[in-house]
């Protein structure tokens, strides 16, 4: 081969590198390989095969999350924002931020008034939640304007990429109850308590999420694991109280699909009548779904956690 030919085929033949131990699992022998390097059909298609498979790890997400949406809303939405957004990050970004148990995901942009019959929303916050958006007290900060906040006009999804934090929310146990394989906000905690930037628990391991307030997540743990999973700030927020609800029905696949079932409380990303009050969930008929409660922001309990979303 001469000339832009050869040049053409030694970038086929280094894409061939990239996917070496892809071929290497599908069992090319030596003779193959030889083979190949001099059949310039063979070489493409062989490409085409890794690319295929480079690609997998996408089609895999994309399935699992058509298929939680049909479950749950019974329709299918279109998940090309979502595939585009991923592809952005990559896959080793995606396979980075899974080894903290945090899954990518898709919330579709859907209203949820309180008479909605999708098949899968079991369990309803209670109609309070409904009553006082309505009422104008619920309130959330907008995106990338520091210290401002929107009053919250219906109750929705809002068709966002997001990573879910897919830990099960553990059940009370005297304040010494802590989140499972918590490599996550452990470190970033412990740490923190360590150098005196947040409080210091006196119930259990300094590494737990709980006896946290929202102005330490705010000010000290959100800075913090943003840089760890190397995101923006503004990137990380709490998840809202129709996302806590939302979540642990639509994703049977996760852990925290038994959240109903724990009697602890986590923080959620919605102000009560000002900034100075965020709502947190409650429990009722063994379950912390539904209900909802609110608490200034610089309270810390026991019994109280934070559990971030990152929104892609």
């Amino acid at each position: 081969m001469e000339g832009s030919r050869a040049k053409d085929f030694g970038k086929e033949l280094g894409m061939i590198h990239e996917g070496i131990i892809t071929l290497r699992n599908l069992g090319l022998s030596a003779e193959g390989w030889q083979k190949m390097t001099c059949d310039k059909n063979l070489a493409r298609k062989v490409i085409e095969l890794v690319e295929g498979q480079k690609e997998l790890w996408l089609e895999e997400i994309l399935a699992r999350e058509q298929a939680c949406h049909l479950a749950f809303f019974g329709q299918e939405f279109d998940l090309t924002d979502f595939a585009d957004t991923l592809k952005k990050y990559g896959e080793l970004k995606i396979k980075f931020w899974q080894k903290f148990e945090m899954e990518p995901a898709f919330l579709p942009e859907v209203a949820m008034p309180q008479d909605a019959n999708f098949r899968g929303w079991k369990i309803k916050p209670k109609s309070w939640l409904w009553q006082k958006v309505a009422e104008g007290k619920v309130f959330r900060d907008i995106h990338d304007v520091d210290g401002k906040v929107a009053a919250v006009k219906e109750v929705k999804l809002d068709g966002i990429t997001v990573l879910i934090d897919t830990r099960l929310k553990p059940k009370y146990d005297a304040g010494k109850q802590m989140y499972k394989n918590d490599n996550l906000l452990g470190p970033i905690i412990e740490d923190l308590r360590r150098a005196g930037k947040i409080t210091k628990y006196k119930y259990g391991p300094q590494s737990s999420r709980f006896g946290v307030s929202a102005d330490e997540w705010e000010e000290h743990i959100k800075p913090a694991l943003a840089e760890k999973l190397g995101l923006e700030i503004s990137q990380l927020r709490l998840e809202r109280a129709i996302e806590v609800d939302v979540i642990p029905q639509l994703y049977p696949y996760m852990p925290r699909k038994d959240d109903g079932n724990s009697n602890t409380w986590v923080w959620y990303g919605e102000y009560f009548e000002d900034r100075g009050h965020l709502f947190s969930s409650d429990d009722f008929f063994y379950s912390s779904l539904g209900l909802l409660y609110y608490d200034l922001l610089g309270f810390r309990q026991s019994y109280k956690s934070v559990r971030p979303l990152a929104v892609l």
